[in-house]
């Protein structure tokens, strides 16, 4: 129930989360449940301490803690989540995060650990139990969030499971049918396929099951990711390992890498269901996981070590092969949300360079979008590709803002490493929304005393980390306006400009 130092106070943490909720943004806490370490009080106080150190592993008395782990990928000491102690401690946690925070939902760590059933102290190196169908661990996390669910009715339940489809169907379909759904969000690592095709790989690169279909979902509960905190960064292989058969299309070559992330964001974002983005993918971001804080690379350690910032650094929005990508995920995520055909059925076709996605509602009214597809090419040649809409007529490009791109032909020609994306009639998203798609800029960026932007509002605000406003300019200001910020101290800085129309735009800035 302690807050790690690196999120402040808990009061800040709570206006912090306030202010989220403000701008329609929910929060979900990653919580690790299935193991604690020896400096935990619950370890210590039913502790097998020979030497008097005070230090140890769990006793055979504990009620907490079993001796042994009874799992296959334990870490730490195991918690024994059949005893009552412990299911009681696991409510409090709960409570307090979904009571005193208004948390909205929990990510729970290692879900695989909370069997009871396989382990006694030795280690099953070929995971058979653990991977196995455990009746105990789906009875206990059935448990955990009923009571989530009895203190907020629309609470997040996602679990970190990467099991069986058997397993995982009995949450994923959990109480889907009340009247607020229910169902647990079950995490879905897509990592190896999904980089095989960013660095244009023929082959390990099947992606259906980034959809909850091909899982036996009845409903969209998967959190589908090519990237997560524990696998290698994409773009760190592309650059690396990529495919450098082409000369003019080298994978390796970093902005002919970034060229490719646009395409990843097309067949992953799309497919109907949550998604995850990690930390800057979305401009590309190429540290290895295991980058140390001089910035070298051990692939032996530094995996936790803070990590350099390049993307606020070397000011990544200003450079146009990552802005693209950004921009790209932007509209494609604009559209998921917007346009109603994204909640509807699809069908993913892949194994090969060049992944289709067909989604599709035909109950929606015919002046909507009722039919959508996505075409990539992960290959390092341009390819041809058959377009088969599924109904004829004009179909048109869904990345146009302006609906103006039209198209009608059997095959379409994409370049290496893009995309496109095409429904049966124009989306019907405004052009002009000043929040999603104008980009706001600052520069210099860093700074050292005063800066500019490219945008003309009516208000600018800045706020420092710690989410306190530390200096506003208000007045109707256009693109040559400066404003000065010499009196601030050198630190990171957010700014939020707002217009006539009480849209907001926020950027970062770097004081130095």
């Amino acid at each position: 129930m302690a807050l790690d130092k690196f999120y402040g106070s808990p009061d800040k943490l709570k206006e912090f989360i306030d202010l989220c909720h403000q701008n329609d943004i929910a929060i979900i806490l990653d919580v690790v449940l299935n193991h604690a370490f020896g400096r935990n009080p619950m370890v210590r106080m039913w502790m097998d301490d020979p030497d008097g150190d005070g230090w140890g592993g769990p006793a055979a008395d504990s009620p907490y803690f079993n001796q042994f782990p009874t799992h296959s990928f334990n870490v730490g000491n195991d918690f024994n989540h059949q005893q009552p102690l412990v299911q009681e401690y696991t409510r409090r946690v709960i409570k307090q995060w979904v009571e005193e925070f208004n948390i909205d939902g929990f990510r729970w760590d290692l879900t695989k650990g909370f069997t009871q059933n396989c382990g006694n102290g030795t280690f099953d190196g070929n995971f058979n139990c653990t991977n196995q169908y455990q009746q105990d661990r789906i009875d206990v996390l059935r448990t955990y969030a009923d009571y989530s669910w009895s203190l907020d009715e629309t609470h997040y339940v996602i679990f970190e499971h990467l099991g069986n489809d058997n397993e995982e169907q009995q949450w994923a379909n959990y109480r889907l049918n009340e009247t607020t759904s229910k169902g647990i969000m079950m995490w879905g690592k897509m990592t190896d396929q999904y980089n095989q095709l960013t660095m244009g790989f023929n082959s390990d690169n099947n992606i259906n099951r980034m959809g909850h279909q091909s899982r036996g979902f009845n409903a969209p509960r998967l959190m589908g990711y090519p990237e997560s905190h524990d696998e290698e960064r994409l773009m760190y292989k592309n650059v690396t390992f990529g495919n450098q058969s082409n000369g003019s299309h080298n994978v390796r070559n970093l902005n002919t890498a970034l060229s490719r992330m646009s395409a990843l964001g097309a067949v992953s974002l799309t497919i109907p269901g949550p998604k995850m983005i990690w930390h800057f993918g979305a401009l590309g971001m190429d540290n290895s996981i295991f980058t140390c804080p001089n910035g070298t690379v051990d692939d032996d350690g530094c995996k936790l070590d803070t990590k350099p910032q390049p993307q606020w650094t070397e000011n990544w929005l200003a450079n146009s092969n990552r802005k693209q990508v950004y921009d790209d995920w932007a509209r494609l995520i604009e559209l998921k949300v917007n346009e109603p055909v994204f909640e509807g059925n699809y069908a993913i076709t892949s194994g090969n360079l060049t992944p289709r996605i067909d989604i599709f509602d035909t109950s929606l009214p015919g002046s909507e979008i009722q039919n959508v597809i996505v075409l990539a090419n992960f290959d390092v040649v341009s390819q041809t590709i058959n377009t088969n809409f599924p109904v004829g007529g004009t179909w048109y490009d869904l990345m146009d803002e302006s609906g103006n791109t039209t198209f009608t032909g059997s095959t379409v020609n994409i370049p290496a490493g893009q995309f496109r994306i095409f429904g049966n009639q124009p989306s019907t998203l405004s052009n002009d929304t000043f929040v999603v798609n104008e980009s706001f800029s600052i520069y210099p960026n860093p700074v050292n005393t005063s800066f500019k932007t490219n945008k003309a509002f009516k208000n600018l605000q800045i706020f420092d980390i710690t989410g306190k406003l530390v200096k506003s300019f208000n007045g109707d200001f256009t693109k040559n306006d400066s404003y000065d910020i010499s009196d601030l101290r050198p630190s990171l800085y957010l700014i939020k400009i707002e217009n006539n129309n009480g849209q907001t735009l926020t950027s970062k800035i770097l004081k130095l």
